[in-house]
């Protein structure tokens, strides 16, 4: 038997709205260098330029897993998603906001994904200081455009997966707030 190949993640972070990268810029270092930890490549997919050369944000960008991708918003949240994750070369693509912090186990989720034979997306414990803790259709399965989420989606278990958006930094992205529907 030969061996198979590892499941591989990817974590997908839409930047949507005014630059205002003094606000942002170490919010987004930090949420850079995070994701690092968890996911195996980090897609960026900037619309307002957020990035300034010079900036630490800038600087986090310069990991080689790291992929800034300019693009545009088009009012449009799936048409934003669906770009960015054009991008993405992993199996699954972690579909973040800014600000928001990823709490893993990636080796656990890897497992899970692996198993997960068939499965669209998954649903994430979403810790959102305006919304509340809710399941939300975070984690895609990358290659299976136009597929609907409808129904019950599987569930990651809260210690493989969680996101959480703090306090600290909901101010700063108020106009990302729609970005990923609520399942």
């Amino acid at each position: 038997m030969a061996p198979t190949s590892r499941t591989t993640i990817a974590a997908c972070l839409v930047l949507q709205g005014a630059s205002d990268t003094a606000t942002l810029a170490p919010a987004l270092e930090h949420d850079l260098r995070g994701l690092v930890d968890v996911a195996d490549e980090v897609v960026v997919y900037d619309t307002a330029d957020h990035l300034a050369p010079g900036s630490a944000a800038f600087d986090a960008t310069l990991h080689p897993a790291v992929t800034v991708v300019s693009g545009f918003w088009a009012e449009d949240r799936e048409k934003a998603q669906q770009a960015a994750m054009a991008h993405v070369g992993a199996d699954w693509a972690l579909c973040v906001l800014a600000g928001e912090r990823v709490t893993a186990s990636p080796e656990a989720l890897r497992q899970l994904l692996s198993d997960a034979v068939d499965v669209p997306a998954m649903s994430v414990r979403v810790d959102d200081v305006v919304r509340g803790t809710h399941r939300s259709a975070r984690l895609l399965r990358t290659g299976s455009s136009g597929v609907t989420l409808e129904g019950e989606l599987t569930e990651v278990p809260s210690a493989l997966l969680r996101v959480c958006q703090p306090v600290a930094t909901t101010a700063g992205v108020p106009r990302q707030r729609g970005v990923f529907d609520r399942v």
